[in-house]
C-alpha cells in the first residue's frame, strides 16, 4: 500500500534536476544568442561612429563582448571587456592595414545594445594598429631627398628596425647596412629614426671617408608623421615587425558609439 508514494519520492529530486538542467541550458542558448545579436550591433555602430569621423573601412569590423555570463552585463549595462577589429582603414590619407582594440568598463543601456543605438561609452580604451612598411619608406624617402641619401629601405624584424641605404661621400655612392632603434617624439605623434649605427658593404673606407661618413650619419635622422588613430588613441609604444611598424596606444573617457 505504501510502496507507490515512496517511488513517486524517489522520482521528484530528479524530475527536479532534469528541469533545472533544461533551465540552464535554455538560458546559455539565450546568453549565446543575445550575445551574438549585440555583436553585431556594436559593430554596426562601431562601422558608423569610424565614417562619422572620416575614417574609411575596406572591411566590416568585428565585435565581441567578453565575459559570462553575457545577460547579467546586460541588465547591470556595464560590460567588463569589449574587443573590436578593424581592418584596412584609411585615416587622413593613410593606411593602416590591422586595427584591434580592447575596451575595458563600457556603459551601455540595454536598449542601446540590442538597438543598435545610443551612446555606448569606454572608461579606458588600449589597442594596437600596423602601419605599413610602405607608407614609412615613402616618408623617409621624401625626407631625405634633398641629403646625401640616395636611397633608403627600413624593415622590421622582431623588434629590429633594419636599415638600408646609399649615401654619397667624398663623390662615392656608399651602400650601407645595420640596425636603427625607433622611438616616439614627446608628443607621440611621430617616429623618430637615427642611422648612428650602419656600416658598409664590401671594401673597407680609408680614413678620411670613414671620418665624413661617421659625420654625415650623426647628421642624418628622420622624424617621420605617424597617422593618427580613431577615438582619440595615444602612441605609447613602437616596434618593427616583418608586416609593418606596430604602435601601442591608449585613451581615457572614449565614445565607442553614438
Amino acid at each position: 500500500m505504501y510502496a507507490k508514494p515512496k517511488r513517486t519520492r524517489r522520482k521528484a529530486p530528479i524530475v527536479l534536476l532534469v528541469l533545472l538542467i533544461v533551465v540552464v541550458l535554455l538560458l546559455v542558448a539565450a546568453d549565446r544568442v543575445g550575445r551574438s545579436v549585440a555583436n553585431q550591433k556594436l559593430a554596426d555602430q562601431v562601422a558608423a561612429q569610424a565614417q562619422s569621423k572620416d575614417v574609411k573601412l575596406g572591411v566590416q569590423p568585428t565585435a565581441d563582448i567578453t565575459g559570462f555570463p553575457f545577460l547579467t552585463q546586460v541588465a547591470a549595462g556595464k560590460y567588463d571587456k569589449i574587443l573590436v577589429h578593424m581592418r584596412d582603414l584609411t585615416v587622413q590619407s593613410y593606411a593602416i592595414p590591422k586595427l584591434d582594440i580592447t575596451a575595458s568598463g563600457v556603459h551601455a543601456k540595454t536598449s542601446d545594445v540590442l538597438n543598435g543605438n545610443g551612446p555606448i561609452t569606454a572608461d579606458t580604451v588600449s589597442g594596437t594598429a600596423t602601419i605599413g612598411w610602405g607608407y614609412v619608406n615613402q616618408a623617409a624617402k621624401e625626407q631625405l631627398n634633398q641629403s646625401e641619401v640616395k636611397d633608403v629601405t627600413l624593415a622590421g624584424r622582431d623588434g629590429t628596425l633594419d636599415v638600408r641605404m646609399t649615401v654619397t661621400v667624398l663623390g662615392q655612392e656608399l651602400k650601407l647596412t645595420g640596425t636603427a632603434k625607433p622611438t616616439l617624439s614627446d608628443d607621440g605623434k611621430s617616429l623618430r629614426v637615427s642611422f648612428a649605427d650602419l656600416h658598409t658593404t664590401g671594401s673597407q673606407l680609408p680614413p678620411a671617408a670613414k671620418n665624413v661618413l661617421n659625420g654625415v650619419l650623426q647628421q642624418l635622422g628622420l622624424q617621420i608623421k605617424l597617422p593618427s588613430l580613431p577615438y582619440g588613441l595615444k602612441l605609447t609604444h613602437v616596434d618593427p615587425q616583418s608586416d609593418g611598424l606596430k604602435v601601442t596606444a591608449s585613451a581615457q573617457d572614449v565614445t565607442l558609439a553614438n
